[in-house]
């Protein structure tokens, strides 16, 4: 073999050398970006089901095992599921204004109580009462079909009751700032009215200005104790994972673990983004008893 020929056979060699060394270095790297995004997978799905764990766990110490310590009052406890904490915050569905059931007043005086100028609130009450309601002819201030054609939208009001909080932002009149503002005071899932017994301030001061009256609090704290046999729960939950990884859901529920087959009915469950929690009330671990830090 001439010289010319072992130094480009030499030459092959070493070229095919460095494509299998960048081929392997190729075949690591993805598989430790597989072996991460594996890692995330499970620490995600770890987390989700420590979070939905945590809601059962609360609810069922609510409502089976009657534990003052648990109440419906939007303090944040930490509840640990496995080896997971998860922040859990417990509201009472009640307590917010039902956007199908509030009358126009009341839902006048919510919006001038989120910052709504007293014009833009009576004229929005009026459009939220036109888009759920059968009637064809808008009331003053409202709008129908053909204030929504005006207005360059192609669609009208439904005629039905509002299916989720979210649809309001369909209404003609309402913006996402607004919107935004009103939003943690309302719901679709109650059953009743809120009284003055709500743990909501907002709802608290615009139920005394559509109905002209203050709060007794002998009548609120009877209200309120006669409403904890069957409540309808929101709740926030938050599992925290390593590096600071979040989870969170919110999920309203009631539950009936007075009969003989117990049930849970899951009204509402959706995750949202994890926001900054208030201080931590307590803590405990799942099955047991809430323990103060």
């Amino acid at each position: 073999m001439t010289q010319r020929q072992r130094g480009f056979a030499l030459l092959i060699v070493l070229w095919t050398m460095g494509l299998l060394a960048l081929l392997g270095t190729q075949i690591v790297a993805a598989g430790r970006s597989d072996t991460q995004l594996a890692d995330n997978l499970k620490q995600a799905a770890v987390l989700a089901a420590a979070a939905d764990g945590a809601v059962a766990d609360v609810m069922f110490h609510m409502q089976a095992a009657a534990d003052p310590r648990l109440r419906a009052d939007g303090v944040v406890h930490r509840v640990r599921i496995g080896q997971t904490v998860v922040l859990v915050r417990i509201e009472n569905e009640a307590d917010r204004v039902n956007l199908n059931t509030a009358s126009g007043d009341l839902l006048k005086s919510l919006i001038i109580e989120v910052g709504g100028p007293p014009a833009v609130a009576e004229r929005l009450a009026a459009a939220i009462l036109d888009w759920h309601t059968e009637n064809a002819n808008p009331r003053q201030g409202g709008a129908k079909a053909s204030d929504y054609r005006a207005a360059g939208r192609n669609y009208g009001p439904p005629g039905t009751p509002f299916q989720s909080v979210h649809e309001l932002t369909y209404v003609l009149g309402m913006t996402a700032e607004l919107y935004a503002r009103l939003a943690p005071h309302l719901t679709v899932l109650s059953e009743d009215d809120p009284d003055m017994s709500t743990r909501d301030p907002v709802v608290a001061r615009a139920l005394s200005d559509a109905s002209g009256v203050a709060d007794d609090a002998a009548t609120s704290q009877a209200t309120a104790t006669a409403r904890t046999d069957d409540q309808m729960l929101r709740i926030h939950a938050t599992a925290v994972g390593p590096q600071s990884s979040r989870y969170s859901i919110v999920v309203v529920a009631s539950a009936n673990f007075r009969n003989a087959s117990p049930r849970v009915n899951i009204l509402l469950r959706h995750r949202v983004d994890a926001v900054s929690a208030p201080a931590v009330a307590s803590v405990r671990g799942a099955g047991s008893a809430v323990a103060s830090e």
